[in-house]
């Protein structure tokens, strides 16, 4: 009889390796396993990690830190049943468990006192499920012994009838139940059908074997579920029949009842010491301003369910103080325009009106933007969240909350009736939207100015649920330190004003709390450009500076302080900036090249008279020559003589205007979107595009990008609403086809000769080829006049010999690179004969050095050429497994 605990141990190890859940005598209760398993917590760690590292958050916000992968979690979430008795209809049920921003620990605290209350009857926990044979893996043992060795060989604390075994306390189905399943948890159900409309959730899935018919089709059903401190929330979605079915069910304590903050995982829910809204209040610190409600009167309003935000008496009595000598003084109408809100004729009352909110909010259920309405008619107060420092540990809480940006001191104050949060200033009513804001001051003209001209004034004063901006709003000496002709054109609104304002904008509401002293915080603007905040010392006044007295101020891009903060609106906030945020996409044409040094080009714009032209286009790709590709080409040095002995011959000069308009494409055309073509500009002629491969390894991808055979040197600098890329070459408009350029240059006549012989004039002058050909000048058929004059009676020769000097796409010096074996480029011929390319001292084509590349023309280019190419027996390049220029693949930049 002493071995039976013996064999009794071998006996449920034997049943908890076989099986997750038990029945005893036919009972109603199961054991569940209280912990997670390593993958369902491997996940969890990966679900949390935004909140850890520097990724970007649901709130728009960066934080370049991060935290120990090994790090304790706050605390374990517990498990839920996978199937609920009122849900059990036929089906299959996906369960999930959802942990979101809104999954936040509670900040319910207890208050000291002896109050007394008895739980309802709605407080009991749901009817236990009937049994239902379990299909479940087995009951991890390991996990099991972990958690609970500490109890094994403990005293008996149940009995058999108790759901459990004497002297083995890992067993005790209590305290295995999950707690939201326990006493003291009210239940709400909410339902909801509609037709699910052939959406995507309504999916039949037509079943064979087993117990369904080959006919027959089952619907897809879901469940989530979210678990908070003292919530637990499942929301299924039934699909029957093309109707969809959506039922809520909220666990969560009972109002007076919460569940210990530092307990155990699956702790219940237990009563709280609870008092009155305003003595709760008053024991957080908060008496003065209850002394305010009952004076004015608002005692009753605290007799329903509502949400007090209190100030403290600190934060009362500084406000109390400033509003008594606002009210001895003339006030400065200066000062006036840059106060957060007009309370001019506001009571007492209405001031504690604008802090209280019908109905209990929790902070964790609140969502970030939300408009809580308040008591004060007319009057919303804005919640955000925002997460917290990489230092900033103290905390229970994994975010930061503001109410109007104003920093929550304390959340969640359970009292008899409504909660408390203490804020810590006063909220003042807010009743203006942020144009509004931005008109009432008389330091912000200029900017005024330009957001009405826009039209951007009309966004920022939309008002809803949905509108919330934040506007880094320079004020007018921050306008004066800009140069005076981009000042004038954003007054005038021309152009990047737009895009400059939008530099300035943001589409969340983001408060001076977002940011933390000692790391950056990075947020994205409309342009969908980086914006960064740090914290910097600075001097509070001039008159300090001796005193060596310094302040924290918050700077953007090391460039601009936030002057004055947080100035809330009724779809967002305002902060005062002292300098315009530079950004290169809100910047003129004129602008750009200025900082890029390509002097001639821009002078040549503005003694043409054509900046303000150049200046406001928009959707446009510039190919700007660089001053030193204006010195080495002919067209180049043509105008930089122009420049220097007759500019005044360059105003409305239509010669120039062309030329000008011929480096600007339309539309705008980053190196990404390159492809091979032509591509239209300003001036109504085209540019041929080609793009080629450098590498030898990587043959099917494209590096280099030409236009007209000038290469791309710089690229992708972003100006207001175009793109600006730099060429190594003067992009001049050519005159006429390959067989006219062969015409007008002497020294290619004995070569045309040929090509006219050979009857290829055609060939050479149709519009819609795209030819290279290498051109031997006169004295390479001079040195083989012999050879010339039999070429020239031979028709099968001469037309073999200029055919293979003839390839049937552009082939750009820039696009021939060194090539050694193995790595051999060639092109191919309209004949089908194969053309090595390589580059030493000068390109090669064959046997033959290129002296003078890129001679364009309308419908291809030619390059002039030292030798006669030898003809070769046909070769196909594919079978020898060369790369070829013929068939343009992927393409990035190096």
């Amino acid at each position: 009889m002493k071995s039976f605990p013996l064999i009794s141990l071998v006996l449920l190890l034997s049943i908890a390796a076989s099986s997750r859940c038990f029945d005893f005598f036919g009972g109603d209760t199961f054991l569940r396993r209280t912990h997670f398993d390593d993958d369902f917590a491997d996940w969890r760690k990966e679900r949390l990690k935004p909140l850890v590292r520097g990724e970007a958050s649901a709130f728009g916000l960066v934080w370049p830190f991060s935290n120990d992968d090994d790090e304790p979690l706050s605390r374990e979430a517990s498990e839920y049943d996978q199937q609920e008795a009122d849900d059990s209809q036929s089906g299959l049920r996906v369960v999930g468990l959802e942990r979101d921003r809104e999954s936040l620990e509670s900040d319910t605290e207890r208050l000291p006192g002896n109050v007394d209350s008895s739980p309802e009857d709605d407080r009991q926990p749901p009817p236990a499920r009937p049994y239902q044979p379990d299909t479940r893996p087995p009951l991890d043992t390991s996990s099991l012994f972990q958690h609970h060795f500490n109890t094994f060989f403990g005293p008996p604390e149940t009995s058999f009838l108790d759901g459990g075994f004497p002297g083995f306390g890992f067993f005790d189905l209590q305290h295995s139940k999950p707690w939201w399943k326990g006493e003291n948890v009210c239940v709400e159900r909410e339902e909801q059908d509609e037709e699910a409309g052939g959406g995507d959730d309504n999916h039949e899935i037509a079943v064979d074997g087993g117990n369904f018919q080959s006919f027959g089709v089952f619907n897809l059903n879901f469940e989530s579920c979210a678990e908070r401190q003292n919530k637990h929330v499942c929301t299924s979605v039934k699909n029957n029949n093309g109707r969809k079915r959506t039922v809520k069910v909220t666990r969560q304590c009972c109002h007076g009842y919460a569940r210990p903050r530092n307990g155990p995982p699956n702790a219940h829910c237990e009563k709280m010491d609870l008092h009155p809204i305003a003595e709760t209040a008053e024991r957080l610190g908060a008496k003065e301003f209850v002394a305010t409600l009952k004076k004015s009167g608002l005692d009753r309003m605290l007799e329903k369910d509502v949400t007090l935000f209190a100030v403290p008496d600190s934060a009362y009595s500084r406000f109390t103080e400033q509003m008594w000598e606002n009210n001895l003084v003339a006030f400065d109408p200066v000062m006036r325009s840059k106060r957060q809100a007009d309370i001019s004729g506001m009571t007492a009352r209405d001031l504690v009106l604008a802090h209280t909110v019908n109905g209990s909010y929790h902070i964790e259920d609140v969502s970030n933007e939300q408009l809580l309405k308040t008591e004060l008619e007319g009057t919303n107060i804005r919640v955000n969240i925002f997460p917290r420092g990489p230092s900033d540990k103290g905390s229970d809480h994994p975010y930061r909350y503001t109410a109007n940006c104003a920093p929550l001191l304390k959340l969640n104050h359970v009292a008899e009736k409504g909660i408390v949060h203490v804020v810590d200033r006063v909220l003042l009513p807010v009743r203006s939207n942020v144009m509004q804001i931005i008109r009432a001051r008389d330091d912000m003209t200029v900017l005024r100015t330009i957001l009405e001209k826009t039209g951007l004034s009309k966004m920022l004063e939309e008002v809803g649920d949905d509108k919330h901006f934040t506007v880094f709003a320079p004020n007018d000496d921050a306008f004066l330190k800009l140069d005076k002709d981009i000042r004038r054109k954003l007054k005038a609104g021309s152009g990047c004003a737009t895009n400059i304002l939008k530099n300035h904008i943001l589409d969340i509401t983001f408060c001076s709390l977002a940011a933390v002293s000692g790391v950056k915080t990075t947020t994205y603007n409309m342009l969908n450009e980086k914006l960064e905040f740090e914290y910097a010392s600075m001097a509070k006044t001039e008159a300090e500076d001796m005193s060596s007295k310094k302040d924290q101020r918050l700077k953007i891009n090391g460039l601009a302080t936030i002057r004055e903060t947080d100035l809330m609106g009724s779809n967002g906030v305002v902060h005062v900036i002292d300098s315009v945020l530079s950004t290169d996409s809100g910047m003129p044409i004129s602008n750009t090249l200025a900082n890029r040094n390509l002097t001639i080009f821009k002078q040549l714009i503005d003694d043409a008279g054509l900046e303000d032209q150049f200046d406001s286009l928009s959707n446009k790709t510039f190919f700007i020559p660089s001053d030193k590709a204006f010195e080495q080409s002919e067209a180049g040095q043509y105008w930089i003589k122009q420049l220097k002995e007759h500019p005044e011959s360059l105003r409305d000069n239509a010669r120039l205007r062309e030329f000008l308009e011929y480096h600007v494409a339309e539309p705008l055309i980053k190196t990404c979107d390159l492809q091979e073509n032509m591509v239209k500009t300003s001036a109504g002629q085209e540019l041929r595009v080609n793009l080629y491969n450098t590498n030898p390894v990587f043959s099917n991808v494209m590096n280099r990008a030409t236009v007209n055979c000038a290469r791309l040197m710089h690229f992708d600098d972003e100006t207001c609403g175009s793109v600006v890329h730099e060429v190594d070459k003067v992009l001049d408009v050519p005159k006429s086809d390959i067989l006219g350029a062969l015409r007008t240059n002497p020294d290619y006549s004995m070569f045309l000769q040929l090509v006219e012989k050979a009857n290829l004039t055609e060939l050479l002058s149709t519009s819609n080829e795209s030819l290279t050909v290498f051109v031997p000048k006169n004295d390479v058929f001079l040195e083989v006049q012999e050879w010339f004059d039999e070429t020239m009676q031979n028709p099968d020769d001469l037309d073999n010999v200029i055919r293979s000097h003839i390839v049937p796409n552009v082939v750009c010096c820039a696009g021939i690179v060194q090539s050694d074996w193995p790595f051999i480029r060639t092109t191919e011929t309209i004949n089908q004969q194969r053309l090595k390319l390589n580059r030493n001292r000068r390109p090669q084509v064959q046997n033959a050095g290129i002296t003078k590349c890129d001679i364009v023309a309308t419908n291809g280019i030619i390059h002039e050429i030292n030798d006669v190419i030898s003809v070769q027996k046909k070769v196909r390049a594919e079978a020898q497994g060369f790369p070829s220029f013929s068939r343009p693949l992927t393409f990035w930049f190096k």
